[in-house]
């Protein structure tokens, strides 16, 4: 019996290269594939085995015995260890937002906005800054409070006292508060939007609406002295004895410095 791909051989043809002790009678060529290997025996019996040798019972081997002292748990399979479970984020609460950011509230400023900028365009970097803040928070849509340190020194000043302390440059206009939290400048501000912290903070404010303008000063936050209209000089009638009846003219003490006020409106 042959193999399912074998074919017998044909003495008429000529293997003459394979020599003539390999194809005794008999012999046929056999095709190996993978499924034939580890199954042909190509060595012939041994002539030497005698009858004896092959009438022997074969060898019992007991594997209890061999088992015999070994841990049961060791022919378990044993898959690779598992990495650690990653610890759950702990939900972040107002607080932990909050701890960022120092808590220096500005005059009226617990519940809104307050910005501190300037329009003069003396430092081209500085009036792109304010820019890019009060831009950036009319992306946001609420409704926030400007305090130009350039129209009212009052302002400056202001700001001053309430970063007593720092260095200069912290005085520099843009400066943004929110809820009474000091949130820094333009870069301050605008890493703290990209992180979500600064959306977070602003929740619950006042919104204010897509093209909405003051009624008062048109989203300028100053209008004229209603006393001195803006010339910053106001006429007073003494009345003290010698010189009764007398004229003179004083700085208006209702304006600042510009002959301007803070829109009661939107400030």
């Amino acid at each position: 019996m042959g193999c399912v791909s074998s074919n017998l051989l044909n003495h008429e043809d000529d293997f003459g290269q394979l020599g003539t002790s390999a194809l005794g009678v008999g012999h046929h060529i056999v095709s190996l594939t993978s499924t034939t290997y580890g199954l042909l025996t190509l060595d012939p019996p041994s002539s030497t085995t005698t009858p004896s040798t092959l009438s022997e019972p074969p060898e019992v081997i007991n594997s209890w015995e061999l088992m015999e002292g070994l841990d049961a748990d060791s022919f378990r399979f044993s898959p690779l260890p598992l990495p650690p479970p990653k610890p759950k984020p702990k939900p972040s609460s107002k607080k932990e937002n909050l701890d960022p950011f120092e808590r220096i509230c500005p005059p009226s400023g617990e519940n809104r906005v307050v910005i501190y900028t300037t329009t003069l365009r003396g430092v081209r970097s500085t009036f792109e800054a304010c820019c890019a803040v009060r831009t950036a928070f009319e992306a946001f849509g609420v409704s926030f409070c400007e305090r130009d340190v350039s129209m009212d020194s009052g302002f400056k000043q202001e700001l001053r006292d309430l970063l007593k302390g720092k260095e200069r440059e912290e005085t520099v206009p843009p400066r943004v508060f929110v809820k009474g939290f000091y949130v820094g400048g333009a870069e301050e501000m605008l890493r703290a939007a990209e992180e979500g912290l600064l959306g977070e903070l602003l929740e619950g404010l006042p919104r204010k609406k897509m093209g909405a303008v003051c009624d008062g000063c048109g989203d300028m936050r100053f209008l004229p002295c209603f006393r001195c209209n803006g010339s910053c000089k106001t006429a007073v009638l003494l009345k003290e004895e010698g010189h009764k009846g007398r004229t003179v003219v004083i700085k208006c003490a209702h304006c600042n410095e510009n002959g301007l006020v803070v829109c009661p409106i939107c400030s």
